[in-house]
């Protein structure tokens, strides 16, 4: 297929978080897009469909009434489509392409001096943005293509998952979910973790193997993901390989030596008056800040911050809590400085301006009972103890963790696992309160339901209380207005329902 100038792309299901980027990322290269999705008309979802009609790309409703307007030289899906789906019947004899496989075909056209993938069961989201923003500090211009809104390249005609630029570099997100990421072959990658969200970590671990025999030169792997892709890969590996640790080996050359929450002073004032320049840049606004009254002064601003230790004598503020921030910073240094060859004071400097990604530890606001509010992505099991261990960070009382799962089926797959890990790590008086699971249409079995699932783990589990359910978010919204008090968090925990975010905010005064 020649992805000629003209060239006439459909996108089927063209809301989704990775379909939408692409589809932004086409449309900047001067193709022909159009697209449809069930949810284009719900408010939640209006501020990526809004990005998109703002680069002319129409919008159809998914019925197959596209085909009237316009006959496309391709459709693109991705892998929620289903076979039945109006657009496939209406474009009957037109070719398809997943979407991995057009990303892949525009990165053959060697558009971009070098490209970077980012994959992980973890955190790859944050991870590419993270990189993109540094690149971006480091005045290199890169363009970038997400499967998150990053803060700072939302605006205008651009929702957030895609940014266009103008220099060599190409820093994209690598799917494993579906196993697309094996379509790619770029220069770099970086591997975060291995996990269970989708397959074993058996499976996973085949797929990350074939997906790094494929990258030309050079990639930033986690120790647990090394230890179990490098017995598949062949004995004389070519790649450069720079490993990555959570705690220093001896042979550590990347590791975090020491990571903990900071107090620092930002300003001190006198008589009514600022008496000292601002020492500490307030990185997001969802850090905790006191003031103190003390002698002599007027009072103290103190600002907790996030800070991480690496090996080499590097040292960084991180811009959110949670060691696992901490390792993603690691991988971005360790890319920018092993693999790019930014100087090490270039690279930290460069990662200490890091504005985020939407519903990645998001501040809400705080209810009226006195509660802090936060919105998160949170998922799968990891991302979920991941979460919760940098809530209790900024918080001193009870964690009330809502979790709506982004399926049946991913449910089913992780309900063990989640409930094993939150066993350990929920503390006496914490809440893991569970919605039913989000239905985006298709085939579903409908099980199991979240009753069911809280059913089960009360009838296991050290401290029944733990773990409730809700038919809907009316009765959660009775609930947590009236079992919280000041001090204690709401973190609201789910994947692909943008709705979420809404709710979260909806919570707040």
């Amino acid at each position: 297929m020649n992805l000629k100038p003209d060239f006439r792309i459909h996108f089927v299901g063209i809301g989704g978080i990775g379909m939408s980027g692409l589809a932004a990322m086409c449309a900047d290269f001067g193709y022909v897009v159009s697209g449809s999705d069930r949810g284009a008309d719900r408010p939640e979802n209006r501020r990526i469909i809004d990005a998109l009609e703002l680069q002319g790309i129409t919008i159809f409703p998914q019925d197959g009434s596209f085909i009237q307007s316009s006959r496309p030289d391709c459709l693109v899906y991705s892998t929620a489509i289903e076979e039945d789906n109006a657009d496939f019947v209406a474009a009957a004899g037109i070719p398809r392409l997943h979407r991995s496989e057009l990303l892949a075909m525009l990165l053959e056209e060697n558009r971009f001096e070098t490209t970077i993938a980012v994959s992980g069961s973890c955190g790859k989201s944050s991870v590419t943005a993270y990189l993109a923003e540094a690149l971006t500090n480091l005045g290199a211009d890169p363009t970038c293509l997400n499967g998150a809104l990053s803060k700072r390249f939302r605006g205008g005609r651009f929702a957030g998952n895609y940014r266009s630029g103008s220099g060599k570099y190409f820093v994209f997100e690598a799917d494993e979910s579906d196993k697309s990421l094996v379509h790619y072959a770029p220069d770099y990658a970086i591997l975060l973790n291995i996990g269970t969200d989708h397959y074993s970590k058996e499976e996973l671990a085949r797929v990350f193997a074939q997906f790094l025999s494929r990258v030309r030169r050079g990639a930033v792997v986690e120790r647990e993901c090394w230890e179990a892709i490098q017995p598949l890969l062949p004995p004389e590996n070519p790649l450069k390989i720079a490993v990555f640790d959570a705690v220093p080996r001896p042979d550590s050359q990347w590791a975090v030596k020491h990571y903990c929450m900071e107090e620092q002073t930002s300003a001190v004032y006198r008589d009514g008056r600022r008496k000292s320049p601002e020492t500490l840049r307030q990185f997001q606004d969802n850090f905790l800040s006191v003031i103190y009254g003390i002698p002599a002064e007027d009072c103290r601003l103190m600002n907790r911050v996030p800070v991480a230790e690496f090996t080499g004598n590097r040292s960084l503020p991180l811009p959110q809590p949670g060691f696992h921030t901490a390792l993603n910073a690691l991988a971005v240094d360790a890319m920018l400085e092993e693999m790019l060859h930014i100087p090490t004071a270039d690279a930290l400097e460069a990662l200490t301006r890091f504005d985020g990604i939407w519903r990645r530890n998001d501040l809400a606001g705080t209810t009226a009972t006195g509660a802090l509010v936060y919105d998160d992505y949170a998922h799968n099991p990891e991302k979920i103890i991941s979460c919760l261990r940098a809530m209790r960070e900024l918080c001193d009382g009870r964690i009330f963790a809502v979790f709506q799962p982004h399926g049946y089926k991913p449910f089913g797959f992780m309900r063990e696992t989640l409930f094993e890990d939150l066993e350990k790590e929920l503390k006496r008086n914490d809440r893991f309160l569970l919605l039913e699971p989000f239905y985006a249409g298709g085939t579903s079995s409908f099980t199991p339901t979240s009753r069911e699932v809280a059913d089960d783990w009360r009838s296991r589990a050290r401290h029944p209380e733990h773990y409730e359910s809700f038919p809907d978010r009316e009765l959660l919204t009775d609930y947590l207005l009236t079992a919280t008090k000041p001090g204690d968090l709401i973190v609201i925990m789910g994947a692909r329902d943008n709705s979420l975010s809404d709710y979260a905010g909806s919570l707040c005064v």
